[in-house]
Protein backbone atom coordinates (compact mmCIF):
# COMPACT_ATOMS: atom_id res chain seq x y z
CA UNK A 1 0.00 0.00 0.00
CA UNK A 2 1.15 3.53 -0.78
CA UNK A 3 1.87 5.86 2.12
CA UNK A 4 1.33 9.57 2.57
CA UNK A 5 5.01 10.52 2.97
CA UNK A 6 3.93 13.89 4.32
CA UNK A 7 2.15 15.03 1.16
CA UNK A 8 -1.24 15.66 2.73
CA UNK A 9 -1.85 17.99 5.66
CA UNK A 10 -5.65 18.18 5.46
CA UNK A 11 -8.06 15.24 5.29
CA UNK A 12 -11.70 15.84 4.36
CA UNK A 13 -14.15 13.11 5.36
CA UNK A 14 -17.58 12.32 4.02
CA UNK A 15 -20.05 11.30 6.75
CA UNK A 16 -22.73 8.82 5.59
CA UNK A 17 -21.08 5.56 4.55
CA UNK A 18 -17.63 6.77 5.55
CA UNK A 19 -17.70 7.58 9.27
CA UNK A 20 -21.14 6.20 10.14
CA UNK A 21 -23.54 3.62 8.79
CA UNK A 22 -26.69 5.70 8.54
CA UNK A 23 -28.55 3.26 6.32
CA UNK A 24 -31.39 2.40 8.69
CA UNK A 25 -32.54 5.91 9.49
CA UNK A 26 -32.12 7.29 5.97
CA UNK A 27 -34.03 4.47 4.25
CA UNK A 28 -36.86 4.51 6.75
CA UNK A 29 -37.27 8.28 6.49
CA UNK A 30 -37.15 8.26 2.67
CA UNK A 31 -39.98 5.74 2.54
CA UNK A 32 -41.88 7.79 5.11
CA UNK A 33 -41.53 10.77 2.76
CA UNK A 34 -42.65 8.70 -0.23
CA UNK A 35 -45.78 7.65 1.65
CA UNK A 36 -46.53 11.25 2.64
CA UNK A 37 -46.45 12.43 -0.99
CA UNK A 38 -48.56 9.50 -2.17
CA UNK A 39 -45.82 7.35 -3.71
CA UNK A 40 -45.08 3.66 -3.27
CA UNK A 41 -42.25 2.53 -1.02
CA UNK A 42 -38.92 2.21 -2.80
CA UNK A 43 -36.92 -0.99 -3.21
CA UNK A 44 -33.76 -1.51 -1.22
CA UNK A 45 -31.71 -1.20 -4.41
CA UNK A 46 -33.17 2.22 -5.20
CA UNK A 47 -32.77 3.35 -1.58
CA UNK A 48 -29.09 2.35 -1.65
CA UNK A 49 -28.55 4.51 -4.73
CA UNK A 50 -29.99 7.52 -2.88
CA UNK A 51 -27.45 7.44 -0.05
CA UNK A 52 -24.59 9.74 -0.96
CA UNK A 53 -25.79 12.41 -3.40
CA UNK A 54 -27.83 15.41 -2.23
CA UNK A 55 -31.50 14.43 -1.99
CA UNK A 56 -32.48 17.14 -4.45
CA UNK A 57 -30.43 15.15 -6.99
CA UNK A 58 -31.37 11.61 -5.98
CA UNK A 59 -35.10 12.31 -5.68
CA UNK A 60 -35.24 13.86 -9.12
CA UNK A 61 -33.26 10.87 -10.39
CA UNK A 62 -36.10 8.55 -9.37
CA UNK A 63 -38.58 10.63 -11.35
CA UNK A 64 -40.03 13.09 -8.84
CA UNK A 65 -41.09 16.50 -10.08
CA UNK A 66 -39.61 19.66 -8.57
CA UNK A 67 -42.69 20.10 -6.38
CA UNK A 68 -42.68 16.45 -5.28
CA UNK A 69 -38.95 16.66 -4.53
CA UNK A 70 -39.42 19.76 -2.38
CA UNK A 71 -42.27 18.16 -0.45
CA UNK A 72 -40.49 14.82 -0.06
CA UNK A 73 -37.37 16.49 1.32
CA UNK A 74 -39.46 18.46 3.82
CA UNK A 75 -41.23 15.30 5.04
CA UNK A 76 -37.95 13.39 5.14
CA UNK A 77 -36.22 16.03 7.25
CA UNK A 78 -39.14 16.39 9.67
CA UNK A 79 -39.03 12.67 10.44
CA UNK A 80 -35.23 12.46 10.33
CA UNK A 81 -35.05 15.20 12.95
CA UNK A 82 -37.19 13.10 15.31
CA UNK A 83 -35.71 9.62 15.15
CA UNK A 84 -33.75 9.20 11.93
CA UNK A 85 -30.46 10.97 12.62
CA UNK A 86 -29.53 8.71 15.56
CA UNK A 87 -30.66 5.50 13.83
CA UNK A 88 -26.99 5.31 12.98
CA UNK A 89 -23.77 3.57 14.10
CA UNK A 90 -20.09 4.41 13.80
CA UNK A 91 -18.24 1.88 11.68
CA UNK A 92 -15.77 -0.35 13.53
CA UNK A 93 -12.31 1.17 13.59
CA UNK A 94 -13.38 4.74 12.76
CA UNK A 95 -12.71 6.27 16.19
CA UNK A 96 -9.27 4.64 16.29
CA UNK A 97 -8.60 5.99 12.80
CA UNK A 98 -9.63 9.55 13.67
CA UNK A 99 -7.63 9.46 16.89
CA UNK A 100 -4.51 8.23 15.10
CA UNK A 101 -4.72 10.86 12.35
CA UNK A 102 -5.44 13.61 14.87
CA UNK A 103 -2.46 12.52 16.99
CA UNK A 104 -0.31 12.59 13.86
CA UNK A 105 -1.08 16.29 13.51
CA UNK A 106 -3.28 16.06 10.44
CA UNK A 107 -6.06 18.64 10.16
CA UNK A 108 -9.37 16.82 9.77
CA UNK A 109 -12.53 18.36 8.38
CA UNK A 110 -15.97 17.04 7.58
CA UNK A 111 -17.23 17.53 4.01
CA UNK A 112 -20.75 16.11 3.77
CA UNK A 113 -23.83 16.87 1.69
CA UNK A 114 -25.95 16.25 4.80
CA UNK A 115 -27.50 19.45 6.21
CA UNK A 116 -25.32 21.10 8.84
CA UNK A 117 -27.84 20.78 11.68
CA UNK A 118 -27.89 17.00 11.32
CA UNK A 119 -24.17 16.65 10.67
CA UNK A 120 -23.32 18.56 13.87
CA UNK A 121 -25.79 16.51 15.94
CA UNK A 122 -24.39 13.23 14.66
CA UNK A 123 -20.76 14.23 15.15
CA UNK A 124 -21.46 15.45 18.69
CA UNK A 125 -23.65 12.44 19.54
CA UNK A 126 -20.84 10.04 18.65
CA UNK A 127 -18.17 12.28 20.25
CA UNK A 128 -16.20 12.67 17.01
CA UNK A 129 -16.21 16.47 16.74
CA UNK A 130 -13.15 16.72 19.00
CA UNK A 131 -10.94 15.26 16.27
CA UNK A 132 -11.94 17.87 13.68
CA UNK A 133 -10.79 21.41 13.03
CA UNK A 134 -13.93 22.18 11.00
CA UNK A 135 -17.29 20.68 10.11
CA UNK A 136 -18.27 21.34 6.50
CA UNK A 137 -21.83 20.43 5.50
CA UNK A 138 -24.71 21.49 3.28
CA UNK A 139 -27.05 24.39 3.90
CA UNK A 140 -30.53 23.38 4.99
CA UNK A 141 -32.02 25.31 2.04
CA UNK A 142 -29.79 23.44 -0.46
CA UNK A 143 -27.80 26.54 -1.44
CA UNK A 144 -24.65 24.56 -0.60
CA UNK A 145 -25.72 21.04 -1.47
CA UNK A 146 -23.24 19.56 -3.95
CA UNK A 147 -19.97 18.01 -2.83
CA UNK A 148 -17.85 20.55 -4.71
CA UNK A 149 -19.72 23.40 -2.99
CA UNK A 150 -19.14 21.85 0.42
CA UNK A 151 -15.44 21.28 -0.33
CA UNK A 152 -15.03 24.91 -1.45
CA UNK A 153 -16.80 25.99 1.76
CA UNK A 154 -14.21 24.04 3.76
CA UNK A 155 -11.37 25.62 1.79
CA UNK A 156 -12.71 29.12 2.45
CA UNK A 157 -13.13 28.56 6.18
CA UNK A 158 -9.75 26.88 6.66
CA UNK A 159 -8.06 29.32 4.26
CA UNK A 160 -6.53 26.47 2.28
CA UNK A 161 -4.55 27.68 -0.71
CA UNK A 162 -2.39 24.67 -1.60
CA UNK A 163 -4.82 22.02 -2.79
CA UNK A 164 -2.08 19.45 -3.27
CA UNK A 165 -2.02 19.18 0.53
CA UNK A 166 -5.65 17.99 0.73
CA UNK A 167 -7.11 14.47 0.49
CA UNK A 168 -10.83 13.78 0.32
CA UNK A 169 -12.01 10.43 1.72
CA UNK A 170 -15.47 9.07 0.89
CA UNK A 171 -17.46 6.01 -0.13
CA UNK A 172 -19.32 7.12 -3.27
CA UNK A 173 -18.49 8.42 -6.72
CA UNK A 174 -19.93 11.80 -5.69
CA UNK A 175 -17.05 12.24 -3.25
CA UNK A 176 -14.54 11.44 -5.98
CA UNK A 177 -16.24 13.65 -8.56
CA UNK A 178 -16.42 16.55 -6.10
CA UNK A 179 -12.74 16.13 -5.26
CA UNK A 180 -11.85 16.05 -8.95
CA UNK A 181 -13.76 19.27 -9.58
CA UNK A 182 -11.95 20.86 -6.64
CA UNK A 183 -8.57 19.75 -7.95
CA UNK A 184 -7.74 17.50 -4.99
CA UNK A 185 -6.98 13.79 -4.64
CA UNK A 186 -9.57 11.36 -3.31
CA UNK A 187 -9.37 8.05 -1.48
CA UNK A 188 -12.37 5.76 -1.77
CA UNK A 189 -13.45 3.47 1.07
CA UNK A 190 -15.00 0.04 0.62
CA UNK A 191 -16.88 -0.27 3.93
CA UNK A 192 -19.63 2.15 2.88
CA UNK A 193 -22.28 2.25 0.16
CA UNK A 194 -20.05 2.32 -2.92
CA UNK A 195 -17.83 -0.40 -4.37
CA UNK A 196 -14.39 -0.64 -5.90
CA UNK A 197 -15.65 -0.42 -9.49
CA UNK A 198 -17.70 2.72 -8.82
CA UNK A 199 -14.87 4.46 -7.00
CA UNK A 200 -12.16 3.44 -9.46
CA UNK A 201 -14.22 4.43 -12.49
CA UNK A 202 -14.85 7.83 -10.91
CA UNK A 203 -11.09 8.37 -10.57
CA UNK A 204 -10.24 7.63 -6.93
CA UNK A 205 -6.46 7.80 -6.49
CA UNK A 206 -6.45 5.41 -3.53
CA UNK A 207 -8.74 2.63 -2.32
CA UNK A 208 -8.98 1.81 1.40
CA UNK A 209 -10.58 -1.51 2.33
CA UNK A 210 -10.83 -0.81 6.07
CA UNK A 211 -10.16 2.09 8.47
CA UNK A 212 -6.86 0.55 9.58
CA UNK A 213 -5.63 0.98 5.98
CA UNK A 214 -6.10 4.72 6.36
CA UNK A 215 -4.03 4.66 9.55
CA UNK A 216 -1.25 2.74 7.75
CA UNK A 217 -1.35 5.21 4.88
CA UNK A 218 -0.86 8.24 7.13
CA UNK A 219 0.99 6.83 10.12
Amino acid sequence: METNNGQYEYVLFDLDGTLTNSEGGIKRCINYAMEKIGKSKLSDEVLNSMIGPPFVVSMKAIGLTDEETTNAIAHYRSQYAIDGWNDNVVYDGIVQMLSALHSKGLKLSLATSKPMRFAEKIMDYFDMTKYFVFLGAADTDNKRGSKIEVIEYVFQNLEITDRSKVLMIGDRKYDVEGANLAGIDCGGVLWGFGDREELTNAGAKYIFEKPSDVIKFFC
